[in-house]
């Protein structure tokens, strides 16, 4: 008697009805190739871990303690997994049809839309690492019906597949809903992602100088005289997601009110109800189910209940981008004053008093308040006498890399552990903070740091606040929550702005819905600006580099693993890190004044580490998995590997 095993799922049982079919989507779901807090360099896709391996550590945007020089995803990171995925996508497509009518037209085309933006994104999440890849839009079902050469499918040309990429999104937009279930694809969802990869698209055509070619296939590198293309597309693609009724994110925000619009900010990224009008794609996170490392990897120590500090520090070079940072006639911050000595405040967080909000949300600064504290941080105690009228000279040399204890600084008090003593007495009694009772001494470092040689210690004076959740009770290893937004409005204003004003430069005007390209550019930015708390541009014309484009881009989107994307398709990594060393703030106490000081200067080294880092341009395009070159003699290595 042939009788079916119960114990065995055949293809009608998973793709015959709706059920079995969003099963079967939500564990693809589960293994999207999501640069999110799962995300890391070293380990790749699904690691809960340090957050100094991660993409701002290898950007400018901060300092790991642990992270220097150039690092790179190992070209085997996300091979298999992608092909992997991309088979089962297959089997969906292909196997769907044959039982439609076991669906309503609705769920049908939802699901059949939810498997082209996931085939899309895996090939998006290659593609930008790859250049051209095997385009494999079948199933190869070897060795029933295939040779072992059938399987050895050649690369598509770079041209070809982010065409391919776009074709998909093409049909995920037409078959997905305009709403879904938490964590699913949407058509407006679809419609980002494609803006963004049209956007990466358009930047290899205008900026990329690396062309290879093999077996007839431009590998690497696309003709320039596709950029046009990619960006009208990328700009069409934008202007789909008006119709969603999306926002940015304002449910905190008021007028004028800069402590309104700082936590407005910080809200954005912990807010998973429906106020949320700004995310449109997000991975959700669940205590029991599937929880990630953040807050006890960026944490500040005296807000930490597993006894970590952050692994990640802010740099000055990434403060000085936002606007009413008070700079220097070089653009630099500027924490000396017209004699050469270092400017003295009575709280530091005075030399950020005119700073957009948007910073004071993206990055905790020294006494600036997280979980009901204000946030002590110290590099040292300077306890020498402040004369009046000459102040405090700088205690180390511009351009020093050397450690402070190595330096043989008079009147300066270091400690390499937090809470390091004993207590400093003060001539006069001080209030560190509005409401403090007065103190009559001090902590050397306060209870934060930074610190110098110690295992778990920040190196700089600045933290992480994007994303840190203040209501978590428990911070230790596994215990955040907080859902990833991967998708949200404001990259779709962002991504608007800079394709249209690269077409501009490309002798474009206007779109084909009659869309000045200038002014849409103008009108998205100041957007962006409005809810930062920024200065708004006056006029179009002020909108005259791409540079402001960008300069936007970077701060709005900083710490969310997307600069370093953008540093590769714009083609100038190289440019920002040629033996670059990276500045941190670092805060001092006064003792004789009951004033703080902010040094600012390189790195601080520890022990095998000296910061300094570069760029290899081979790695604009990452390597192949020499296992593959082996396995298919149809593929080729990118340049330089």
């Amino acid at each position: 008697m042939d009788i079916p095993p119960k114990n065995i799922f055949n293809e009608k049982d998973i793709f015959g009805n709706v059920e079995g079919a969003t099963s079967y989507l939500a564990r693809l779901y589960g293994v999207l190739p999501m640069e999110d807090f799962r995300y890391s360099f070293e380990h790749g896709f699904g690691y809960s871990g340090a957050m100094y391996r991660q993409m701002c550590c290898a950007t400018g945007e901060a300092v790991g303690r642990d992270t220097q020089g150039f690092f790179a995803e190992p070209g085997s990171n996300m091979w298999d997994a992608a092909y992997k995925t991309i088979r089962e996508i297959n089997l969906l497509i292909e196997g769907l049809p044959k039982y439609k009518s076991g669906f309503s037209d609705s769920d049908y085309n939802t699901v059949l839309g939810e498997a082209y933006f996931i085939r899309a994104y895996v090939y998006f999440a290659m593609v930008k690492r790859l250049g051209g890849v095997p385009k494999i839009d079948y199933v190869i079902d070897y060795p029933a019906n295939a040779t072992l050469e059938d399987t050895w499918t050649p690369r598509a040309s770079e041209e070809e597949c982010w065409d391919f990429i776009g074709q998909d999104l093409d049909l995920a937009i037409a078959g997905l809903p305009d709403k879904n279930d938490s964590g699913r694809a949407t058509r407006y969802a679809a419609a980002v992602l494609k803006s963004r990869a049209m956007l990466y698209a358009g930047s290899i055509a205008k900026y990329n100088t690396v062309s290879e070619e093999y077996l007839g296939k431009r590998i690497c590198g696309i003709p320039a005289e596709r950029a046009v293309d990619y960006f009208e597309a990328a700009y069409k693609a934008s202007k789909i997601v008006d119709e969603g009724g999306y926002s940015l994110y304002k449910a905190k925000w008021a007028a004028g009110n800069r402590d309104a619009q700082a936590e407005n900010f910080a809200a954005l990224f912990l807010d998973e109800s429906s106020a949320n009008t700004e995310t449109i794609f997000a991975r959700y996170y669940k205590e029991k189910f599937l929880t990630h490392d953040y807050d006890n990897s960026v944490q500040p120590r005296s807000t930490s209940t597993g006894g970590n500090d952050s692994e990640v520090s802010p740099t000055v070079d990434f403060i000085e981008m936002f606007d009413g940072v008070e700079l220097d006639a070089d653009g630099k911050f500027g924490f000396l004053d017209e004699n050469g000595y270092y400017k003295l405040y009575d709280n530091p967080m005075d030399a950020f008093a005119n700073a957009e909000p948007r910073l004071l949300g993206t990055v905790i600064l020294p006494m600036s308040k997280f979980k009901d504290q204000y946030i002590e941080i110290r590099r040292g105690l300077y306890t020498g006498k402040v004369e009046e009228g000459k102040g405090i000279s700088r205690l180390i040399k511009e351009g020093e890399t050397a450690a402070y204890e190595t330096l043989g600084l008079k009147d300066v008090q270091l400690t390499g552990n937090f809470n390091g003593g004993p207590a400093v007495q003060l001539k006069t009694p001080y209030t560190p903070y509005p409401g403090a009772t007065p103190v009559t001494s001090m902590l050397i470092t306060g209870l934060n740091g930074p610190v110098n040689g110690w295992n778990f210690g920040n190196i700089g004076g600045t933290y992480l606040r994007k994303y840190l959740d203040p209501d978590l009770e428990n911070n230790s290893g596994g215990k955040s929550t907080q859902h990833w937004i991967d998708i949200r409005y404001a990259e779709v204003l962002l991504n608007r702005a800079e394709a249209a004003y690269e077409l501009t430069q490309l002798g474009k005007t206007t779109s084909e819905d009659g869309d000045s390209y200038r002014d849409e550019a103008f009108r998205c930015i100041n957007l962006i600006r409005e809810r930062a708390g920024a200065d708004l541009l006056a006029s179009a014309a002020d909108l005259n580099s791409v540079d402001i484009v960008r300069r936007e881009r970077r701060k709005e989107l900083a710490f969310e693993n997307q600069t370093y994307w953008d540093l590769r398709r714009w083609r100038i990594f190289y440019d920002e890190q040629n033996t670059t060393r990276y500045r941190i703030l670092m805060p001092f106490f006064a003792t004789d004044v009951n004033k703080y000081f902010f040094d600012v200067r390189f790195t601080e080294p520890r022990a095998g580490y000296n910061y300094i880092f570069t760029y290899d341009t081979r790695y604009y395009y990452q390597p192949l998995p020499s296992g593959e070159l082996t396995k298919n003699p149809n593929l080729k290595n990118n340049p330089g590997f």
